[in-house]
């Protein structure tokens, strides 16, 4: 599945690495467009009227050549060419000239035309280190300086302004100490979401890891009931959909659907218990409003039913095995007693039709009987597995050449499939193997019609995606009622006359030791099927 999206890159901005290319760019567009302003304020005469009122000529040419440069400034940032901070000293070296000229020529300080100097050391300061930014504003305080020297010496201004250059001196390097200030700042703040955006993302992917190890499924629904994510656990327990992102929750699952519409009718109770027989799960679903039910999303938590049901089920009977156990022990003995007496009855020569048939019904009864102290027994001398590495395809041959002997069925009664051919499986072959021949048995004693119509078919082989590992016996009988499926693994349940109820409870007992998960599947073409299936660890393949 694919990974969703880090929180991190939704909720944190980052910013990139060309915003000072963009800030020194935006910096030359406004000194290109305060040139072109000055200039058509002054040869149109919408400007104030002191604007080169003291010098024309010098005035309307400086603002040519100053256009000229920052339009040349600025398709050289646009080209990308040269160092920033070469282009920025040049540029604020320009400024500096530009302004004091237009001073000079618009009657002083009084003009107020240096505050243009300000802005262009702000950007530096902005975009540049700190030496830069106190170099830019020495550079203005000495071209104001230097204007205000030679006005005086030409003429032009009676006596030096030394405390309105003093003044708008300080105010520079104030300024470009206050913009420096506010630039660190942000470069903090900058390196701060960084970090944050970091360890966010970090934080979101160990969550995610956690999540995806969980057993317990998640899985979380929108507003319009659509799979935002889910869990590895929840796609399995959701029978292994190839899209599920994105999709209604009733595309992919209309069980859990349905069981999602009876919790919003009545919310006070949380849990629900689904079976799904497409999968052989008994799933545990507990659901959670996460906002507002209008516009909030959906948490669903998905749990193995079956999983919490044996374990409840296995301390139930441990103790009822052991007192079961101890008295069929006691009872062998004396039916062993009953039936060799009778045997002893059926030789007398004095008995009648009628007590034949008597001592028939007790030999029929005390074989059944021993069968059941038979199974009992076995249970409770049921060893550790001792699993083994099985090719199936030799190991099913002769497990069916063997049971078509045993049953008298024929060679096309029995079939072999396994896929891949090379597929391998570790388990304990003598108890799987009795996990199969008591479902080929329970298929051959409960088929219905004519012997010579049932068709078995032992399957096994590794899905190529899961990689899980299964056996299968599929045969053409008729389908277990719907209402009984859930019963047929309980120990002493039967639909037979002379059926123990203990096969199919061994058969799991026998899939639980070998951690192996059977499961009964109708076939939608008719008959039935029970399934093994093994873990992802337990499969193989020849190299």
């Amino acid at each position: 599945m694919k990974r969703p999206r880090a929180i991190a890159d939704t909720l944190v901005i980052f910013p990139d690495d060309d915003s000072q290319k963009r800030q020194m760019r935006l910096y030359f567009f406004y000194r290109f467009v305060l040139a072109l302003a000055l200039l058509i304020s002054f040869f149109t005469g919408l400007g104030p009227s002191y604007l080169g009122n003291e010098d024309p000529q010098l005035h309307s040419l400086t603002l040519v050549v100053y256009l000229i440069l920052t339009l040349a400034s600025l398709l050289l940032s646009l080209l990308d060419i040269g160092s920033a901070t070469v282009e920025y000293l040049f540029a604020i070296t320009v400024d500096s000239l530009a302004v004091a000229i237009f001073i000079y020529t618009s009657g002083g300080p009084g003009s107020g035309l240096g505050i243009l100097l300000g802005i262009s050391i702000a950007f530096a300061a902005q975009g540049l280190s700190g030496t830069t930014a106190m170099l830019a504003a020495t550079i203005a305080s000495l071209a104001l300086f230097t204007e205000d020297r030679i006005a005086v010496a030409t003429g032009v201004r009676p006596q030096p302004a030394y405390f309105s250059m003093v003044l708008m001196g300080l105010s520079y390097f104030a300024l470009a100490f206050l913009s420096l200030e506010l630039a660190n700042r942000a470069r903090i703040s900058e390196k701060l979401i960084r970090q944050q955006g970091r360890d966010i993302t970090n934080l979101t992917e160990l969550n995610e890891q956690v999540i995806q190890q969980m057993h317990t499924g998640v899985v979380i629904l929108d507003h319009h009931r659509k799979i935002k994510m889910l869990n590895d656990a929840a796609w399995t327990f959701l029978g292994r959909p190839v899209s599920a992102i994105g999709h209604p929750l009733e595309e992919i699952h209309p069980h859990l659907a349905n069981a999602l519409d009876t919790w919003q009718l009545q919310p006070t109770s949380k849990q629900r218990h689904i079976h799904t027989q497409a999968e052989g799960n008994d799933l545990l679903v507990t659901f959670q409003q996460l906002g507002k039910r209008t516009n909030g999303a959906l948490l669903i938590f998905i749990d193995d039913a079956s999983l919490a049901a044996a374990q409840a089920q296995q301390l139930k009977l441990a103790s009822l095995g052991k007192l079961v156990a101890s008295i069929a022990h006691e009872i062998r003995n004396p039916l062993g007693a009953i039936g060799h007496a009778n045997q002893l009855l059926r030789e007398s020569p004095d008995l009648q039709g009628t007590d034949r048939r008597m001592i028939e019904i007790i030999d029929r009864n005390t074989a059944r009987l021993n069968e059941v102290i038979e199974n009992i027994l076995s249970l409770s001398r049921q060893r550790e597995p001792e699993p083994q590495e099985i090719f199936l395809q030799p190991w099913l041959n002769r497990l069916a050449t063997e049971m078509r002997e045993n049953l008298r069925l024929r060679k096309e009664q029995i079939q072999v499939q396994v896929s891949p051919a090379d597929a391998r499986l570790h388990f304990d072959p003598q108890q799987i193997r009795q996990v199969l021949e008591i479902l080929v048995e329970n298929a051959v004693k409960h088929h219905e019609g004519p012997t010579g119509h049932l068709t078995i078919t032992l399957a096994g082989g590794i899905d190529e995606m899961t990689k899980e590992g299964h056996l299968q016996v599929m045969d053409n009988g008729r389908q277990i009622p719907r209402d009984i499926v859930d019963k047929i693994f309980d120990p002493f349940f039967t639909t037979s006359n002379v059926g123990t109820g203990l096969g199919l409870y061994l058969a799991k007992e026998l899939c639980d030791a070998n951690n192996v998960r059977i499961s009964y599947l109708p076939i939608s073409t008719g008959g039935n099927s029970f399934r093994l299936r093994f873990k992802p660890e337990k499969t193989g393949h020849m190299e």
